[in-house]
């Protein structure tokens, strides 16, 4: 699947019971750490580990809503986090197919930069049995910073993804993801992205090695950091 949401919140998504057969709300939650904070294919944390965590409450009729948190370097030696809030929700359209839908607000406190990169997203998903999933991310205002060509404000950012999914004997998963980062109307904003990783889980441990794609700084000239990985480890404790 590709990276986001990160590969942390991803480990406890596998953990969370969705509540609808339910009249009561249900929490969980994660606390991990991983070797490299990756979104679309760009280290968040300058190639260095990063500590994860993410809580929530599950509602019944396949909501679910929380918080996300993680280390980030994005000015040179600069420790601060990044803090997600999102309301989600999954229903079956069919036997094989359901359908999701979120919302997520990315907000960086204590952000060194001089400019505010906050930010909203609004994604909707197919997934075909638990294998193949689709899905479509829009942001309607972004500010992105480009070293050669300056500040591009108040932007539309559209991301696309597909992913495959296959559950393996010895308590182990498999997945692999492709994805497309388009900010509307710049020049050499747009990128591919991509990973494989195996994962583990034994009780609520969970392990993965992910092995990351994206393509070279030419063509993500709006996307600050250096290329994530290529290998990233993750280990997580989820509840």
């Amino acid at each position: 699947m590709p990276i986001r949401p990160v590969l942390c919140r991803l480990l406890a998504a596998s953990l969370t019971v969705v509540a609808s057969s339910t009249a009561r709300a249900v929490p969980g939650g994660s606390i991990g750490i991983t070797s490299d904070y990756v979104l679309h294919g760009v280290s968040q944390s300058e190639g260095e580990a990063a500590f994860q965590g993410d809580a929530h409450w599950d509602f019944p009729a396949g909501w679910s809503a929380g918080i996300w948190a993680s280390q980030v370097e994005l000015a040179p030696r600069s420790d601060t986090w990044e803090l997600d809030t999102y309301l989600q929700w999954h229903g079956a359209l069919s036997s094989d197919f359901d359908l999701g839908a979120s919302a997520t607000h990315y907000s960086y406190p204590s952000d060194p930069r001089p400019v505010d990169y906050n930010y909203d997203e609004l994604s909707l998903s197919l997934t075909w049995r638990d294998q193949i999933r689709v899905a479509a991310n829009w942001t309607p205002s972004i500010n992105l910073y480009s070293y050669s060509d300056g500040l591009a404000s108040d932007r539309q950012v559209l991301t696309l993804e597909a992913s495959w999914h296959r559950d393996l004997p010895a308590r182990l998963d498999l997945s692999a993801g492709v994805g497309f980062y388009n900010p509307m109307g710049l020049d050499y904003a747009s990128f591919t992205y991509g990973d494989a990783t195996l994962a583990w889980k034994y009780g609520h441990w969970r392990v993965n090695l992910a092995w990351i794609w994206v393509q070279d700084g030419r063509h993500r000239q709006y996307s600050s950091g250096p290329a994530g990985g290529p290998l990233v480890a993750t280990l997580a404790w989820v509840f």
